[in-house]
């Protein structure tokens, strides 16, 4: 489910803001993923049961450009041969997109594809525009899992960096990788590292062949492959990380020119957690990343929430020192700050359910019985971090860790709900987003919506102060109207950086899925 844009942004907010570069958005995107629905492949024992039935794919599009934006998305099969159609304007459906609104494509209702399809996407744009896709699907029990993320801006490179790989009894992940070319075939390898370990512990697939002599499977252009609980490499009880890398094509195509793109999602064996990240590609690693959601048993609406995060070296085998600070509130909201060196030998995994070293802290200081606040690190080589957030209603949600490139003075939200689509007098989707600034300092932000109903953006009064994070809800706007579907422009002083969470109260199970705010400078 992974996706690429184009750049190509000049401007989405109306004075008196300031007009956004062309870095961070783009009139193009290549959309790579498991799209549509899929039914579960024969076990390999009990052991490796995920449970899964049908699941759906949704892609949201907002257009951040001046004028109505049409847009065309097609859809391949695995084998990369075109399938089906959809887009605006579509008569009958939908028209184009106006300035600032959105449009989201819906793969389960779109009669052009068949029943069991799973492949991958590519939507063209007339307007620059920012991206969402996410997937769901309703367990046997009824309950629901959801899982998504905002999507990469610019082309793909030949290696992708995947923190957080499980093949555990209680959670399994899968891989799905595209290659996004048009025209160019291309060759790939996954590679898997345990926690702590600088060594493979598997390489899928091992051996070269005659399209692939130097290793990898052969995917031809927009062909993708997909590795799960029935056909993962690494062993029944792996837990790590993983680097998907291009090999040389015997036709000559080399590694560095080939485009692939990565996500992977990461399931609950038996309860309905669900959880769904885009790989870091190789540009994104970084010696300094920035987690803005890191908590211990915070509660919110019932539920106690803790997170965990994964480090993972671009280098795996080499020792990679680290430097980690904690800062944030414990529950009377004194403020908490504890800086921590860690040596880290290919992964770690920091939970901030454990005390002292286990969640990457001092021996002789740990975090408040409550804590909600933010991570800042610093290493010596680069690394990638992703964060999993757990709720004790079961369930799971993640979300990748921001570099200094992907700090902005305006950073947009693609989807953003309040009380949308209430059911049986509870009252639907609502979200909340937290924004931090990057260098910790106070910064001022203006919260702007966009929606049909505000074309050119409800803008606050004046802007909200964010002393190093805060956290925002649009049911607490009381202009917004309820059953309200739009989008968020944040417009700030000082470079932040924004994650968001999407939930529903209408479902049980795991109606709850966090993802990475996208930068516009």
């Amino acid at each position: 489910m992974p996706v690429l844009l184009r750049r190509g942004l000049r401007r989405v907010l109306p004075r008196p803001l300031q007009p956004i570069s062309p870095r961070r958005a783009g009139a193009a995107l290549l959309l790579v993923a498991a799209l549509g629905v899929a039914a579960l492949a024969p076990d390999r024992g009990v052991a490796q049961q995920a449970r899964l039935l049908e699941e759906n794919s949704w892609l949201r599009v907002q257009n951040v450009g001046t004028q109505p934006a049409t847009l065309d998305l097609t859809f391949y099969n695995t084998s990369g041969t075109q399938v089906a159609k959809d887009g605006c304007p579509k008569l009958g459906v939908c028209e184009a997109v106006s300035p600032g609104s959105g449009r989201s494509f819906f793969q389960q209702t779109l009669d052009a594809l068949p029943k069991g399809y799973r492949g991958s996407g590519y939507l063209v744009g007339d307007q620059p525009f920012v991206a969402m896709l996410a997937r769901d699907l309703i367990r046997p029990d009824g309950t629901l899992q959801i899982g998504g993320d905002s999507l990469r801006l610019g082309s793909g490179t030949d290696r992708h960096y995947l923190p957080w790989v499980t093949n555990t009894t209680s959670l399994v992940s899968r891989i799905t990788v595209e290659n996004t070319s048009k025209d160019t075939p291309a060759c790939v390898q996954i590679v898997y590292y345990a926690v702590g370990s600088g060594s493979p512990a598997a390489t899928d697939p091992s051996g070269g062949n005659s399209n692939c002599p130097s290793g990898g499977e052969f995917l031809a252009p927009r062909a993708s492959m997909v590795r799960d609980e029935t056909s993962m490499a690494a062993p029944f009880g792996f837990d790590g990380a993983a680097i998907v890398r291009a090999q040389p094509t015997s036709g000559g195509v080399a590694a560095g020119i080939q485009q692939l793109s990565v996500a992977v999602d990461t399931r609950d064996r038996n309860r309905a957690g669900l959880a769904t990240y885009r790989a870091l590609s190789q540009d994104e690693a970084s010696r300094v990343v920035l987690l803005p959601m890191v908590d211990r048993a915070t509660i919110e609406d019932g539920a106690s929430y803790t997170t965990r995060f994964r480090i993972f070296s671009a280098t795996p085998g080499a020792p990679n020192e680290v430097t980690l600070r904690f800062e944030g509130r414990d529950e009377a909201g004194a403020l908490i700050s504890i800086e921590s060196k860690v040596t880290v030998f290919g992964s770690i995994t920091c939970d901030q359910s454990q005390p002292t070293t286990l969640g990457c802290l001092p021996a002789d200081r740990a975090l408040p019985a409550s804590f909600a606040g933010s991570v800042r690190i610093q290493s010596v080589e680069p690394i990638t971090v992703v964060v999993q957030r757990l709720s004790s209603a079961g369930s799971l949600a993640d979300y990748r860790g921001f570099t200094p490139s992907e700090s902005s003075r305006q950073v947009v939200l693609p989807v953003v709900n309040k009380n949308y689509g209430p059911f049986g007098g509870r009252s639907g989707w609502n979200s909340s987003f937290r924004v931090a600034s990057f260098d910790g300092s106070t910064t001022y932000a203006y919260i702007v919506y966009y929606s049909k109903q505000f074309p050119r953006g409800l803008f606050p009064d004046s802007p909200a102060p964010v002393e190093g994070s805060r956290t925002f809800r649009p049911s607490d706007e009381r202009k917004l109207p309820d059953n309200w579907v739009g989008s968020v422009v944040i417009v700030s002083d000082r470079p932040i950086v924004v994650v968001a969470n999407l939930k529903s109260d209408v479902f049980e199970g795991d109606p709850e899925m966090l993802y990475n705010g996208i930068s516009l400078e």
